[in-house]
């Protein structure tokens, strides 16, 4: 197996294969964090680190990918047009299981002006192998994460904008919530029992634990629902964002919040 092994990896390192980068972004009051991944061209690979980011609420920027195929096992350089600190400046094309943590350079920027120039070169022989900008008008602001609540509109008392927020996208947010944990520490002790908390956590999946909080949802008043919204805005601002704007078009906007 061993052997087997060795011969695979060497394989791999003969052959090019198809790659993608993959830059993600996250505004703070006074800079950008940017998260730059080079990874074999894997949609499974891809679903994990867009998870592990949303968590930590950072967006993916759409750029395109490497000019060629690449070596597995090759290393290159990323460099910006300005003075950028990245840690770590290199990155090795490699194949980790999506389940493992994978490798990422990682930079902040003060301030983007007309816009940042990325690179990334081959190690070896300096050939560059990728390239974008990324541009003010690239980033999503802080303050447009989530529409301001809108006024109450005059409506028939059965139409959907009566409904609080939470109860008209339950099907969505039971679907699309990815982080349940920090949902229920903001509402530990605040809307849910110990007892409460620790049944929804005992639950497998997180459609599963979703349901299970929802369930308790049923006897809460209009400010334990509050409560839910601003802590799935808080853990899930683009989601929300995303609810919103879907609503926004239909003409179903709940009443509050």
């Amino acid at each position: 197996m061993g052997v087997l092994l060795r011969v695979i990896h060497n394989a791999l390192r003969i052959f090019p294969i198809t790659s993608m980068v993959l830059l993600y972004h996250r505004i703070h009051p006074e800079e950008v964090t940017f998260h730059l991944y080079l990874i074999p061209s894997d949609c499974s690979i891809r679903k994990a680190i867009d998870d592990e980011e949303t968590k930590f609420q950072f967006v993916r920027l759409h750029k395109p990918p490497p000019l060629t195929p690449l070596y597995m096992g090759s290393r290159y350089t990323v460099s910006g047009s300005e003075e950028l600190e990245i840690i770590p400046e290199e990155l090795e094309l490699c194949y980790r299981s999506p389940g493992d943590p994978q490798l990422f350079s990682e930079f902040y920027v003060g301030h983007l002006g007309s816009g940042i120039r990325l690179q990334m070169k081959n190690k070896t022989d300096e050939t560059l192998v990728w390239e974008t900008l990324v541009k003010p008008g690239d980033l999503t602001p802080a303050t447009t994460l989530v529409p301001p609540a809108p006024k109450a509109l005059p409506s028939p008392l059965d139409a959907p904008g009566l409904l609080h927020f939470v109860d008209q996208y339950r099907e969505q947010l039971v679907a699309r919530v990815t982080s349940v944990e920090p949902v229920l520490d903001n509402l530990l002790g605040h809307v849910l029992s110990q007892e409460q908390y620790e049944r929804v956590l005992a639950e497998d999946t997180r459609p599963s634990k979703m349901r299970k909080l929802f369930s308790f949802s049923r006897s809460w008043d209009r400010s334990c629902k509050d409560r839910l919204y601003q802590a799935l805005k808080e853990t899930h601002p683009y989601l929300i964002m995303e609810l919103w704007e879907k609503g926004s078009k239909k003409g179903l906007l709940p009443l509050s919040i």
